[in-house]
């Protein structure tokens, strides 16, 4: 067995709930959605595919790494204030795909008993056991809306909220009307307490950033949802690995 590895690196975190703290990001290969709405385009071996901003870690390359055990990963993680602690944060792809990966597993469970707070950003489609470590676990959920040509099950997204230590929502929003598709999606999810929900527009560069930060302040203020920001984005547009 192997685990697919797209990169690994140390950066602010720029979404949801963390925005702003050191992080080591993990970035794992596969995804089980291909959101071509998004329409974000990129050139993969001499093929363009469309889809994400995070494309390149959906559809398998030469370039990611097949690890063959938790040591090689924890090796691959880059330089950092390890007085500090970082946030380790589980990216994709979707990460949860390989939540029975044993490499994965003994991974995080070294980082958890290291003293780490550890993060996974998911779709929240995939159905999974909350055996140790996932039960140590903080997630960022992302489900899709249907601009994406994906749709994120219901019952995955539950069961993920009855189990997991924390929960945060980001909804990446085309435009402002896609608020009725969040209500009605959040409408049939239970909570043990309010969510902290963020909206975030569509958007690979500053300008295209700005304009939606924008478009979706009136939305925020109406709804008592909080703005998400893409503070990578702001700061170094939308290049990989930061």
């Amino acid at each position: 067995m192997s685990l697919p590895l797209v990169e690994t690196f140390y950066s602010l975190q720029g979404e949801g709930s963390c925005v702003g703290r050191p992080s080591v990001f993990i970035r794992l290969g596969g995804c089980n959605f291909k959101c071509v709405g998004f329409g974000v385009r990129a050139n993969i071996e001499g093929q363009e595919f469309v889809g994400c901003d995070s494309i390149y870690a959906v559809r398998p390359n030469a370039k990611w790494q097949y690890l063959k055990n938790a040591e090689d990963l924890l090796a691959k993680l880059p330089p950092h204030n390890l007085e500090s602690l970082p946030l380790i944060v589980l990216t994709g792809g979707e990460p949860s795909l390989h939540f029975k990966n044993p490499i994965l597993l003994k991974a995080l469970q070294i980082l958890h008993e290291r003293g780490h707070t550890l993060w996974v950003e998911s779709n929240g489609s995939v159905f999974f056991d909350f055996s140790p470590p996932l039960d140590s676990l903080h997630f960022t959920l992302s489900p899709k809306l249907s601009f994406s040509g994906e749709q994120t099950p219901l019952k995955p997204l539950q069961h993920i909220l009855d189990n997991a230590l924390e929960v945060v929502f980001k909804f990446v929003l085309k435009s402002p009307t896609d608020i009725q598709e969040v209500q009605a999606l959040l409408k049939n999810l239970r909570f043990k307490t309010p969510p902290l929900i963020y909206l975030m527009p569509l958007a690979i560069d500053q300008e295209s950033l700005q304009e939606g930060l924008e478009s979706l302040a009136s939305v925020c203020l109406a709804h008592g949802y909080s703005l998400g920001q893409r503070l990578h984005i702001q700061l170094w547009g939308n290049a990989p690995g930061r």
